[in-house]
């Protein structure tokens, strides 16, 4: 009766203890950047964190029903209680440490922030006739865990003297002072290229002010940039207010 008691805790407690690692997994996964790319975090929460949440709690239960001697029923609520308040707070520990390790996003007056910025497109580079995100985009790069797609506003596009000016936005997640933005015109030759934003790590009020206009650094390819091919960009950081 003693193991199957046990064994009953045991098996509760790891349901617990799944339900725990996969929520904070999620949590965790998200505040270190990793992608969700063909499900890849919830396939890594699934596989990976619930079977090791299994595991935890199962020996947590079971380490704890063998250890108290609360008698009938009374005493198996007790001890199934107590084996499930350890995990919490076990995980609430790990979770703790991990949220203190994590790189979180910058703030100003404790609000997120964003990038807007502007592409200025030369009359050399040919331009689709339509201008989608399948064949006009732009991505942020910051860290090899933090390099994602930014939003450009199609329908505020303007074209003063032969240039082409689209607006875009990204939500800065992570401390970097190596931020580099990259546009690409479709499957147009040369028309992939880098800019490298001077941004600190942690953004201040004065960099809510647009930049000056900057020219494209190198292609994608790394290769130079003939001078009538250049792109530019302005940008700015915006709080994300509450």
């Amino acid at each position: 009766m003693r193991f199957l008691r046990a064994f009953a805790i045991a098996l509760i407690t790891a349901v617990v203890g799944m339900f725990l690692a996969v929520f904070a997994s999620d949590y965790l996964m998200r505040l270190y950047h990793v992608a969700d790319m063909e499900g890849q975090r919830g396939m890594t929460a699934i596989f990976l964190f619930a079977p090791l949440g299994i595991i935890v709690g199962f020996l947590i239960g079971l380490i704890t029903a063998l250890r108290t001697r609360w008698p009938g029923f009374i005493g198996f609520l007790k001890t199934q209680a107590l084996s499930i308040l350890v995990t919490i707070a076990l995980a609430t520990v790990v979770s703790g440490l991990c949220w203190v390790a994590a790189d979180k996003p910058p703030k100003i007056d404790g609000n997120n922030l964003a990038l807007d910025f502007e592409l200025k497109i030369p009359p050399t580079i040919r331009v689709p006739s339509e201008s989608t995100p399948n064949n006009i985009y732009a991505s942020l790069y910051a860290s090899n865990r933090d390099n994602r797609s930014t939003i450009l506003d199609f329908k505020s596009i303007v074209r003063p003297d032969g240039y082409l000016i689209i607006p875009g936005t990204a939500e800065l997640v992570s401390h970097s002072t190596d931020r580099e933005l990259l546009a690409s015109m479709g499957n147009e030759t040369g028309a992939s290229q880098f800019f490298h934003l001077n941004l600190p790590a942690a953004p201040r009020k004065g960099d809510e002010m647009w930049s000056q206009w900057i020219l494209a650094t190198q292609r994608a390819d790394l290769s130079p940039v003939p001078g009538s091919d250049r792109m530019a960009v302005r940008y700015r950081v915006r709080e994300l207010k509450k």
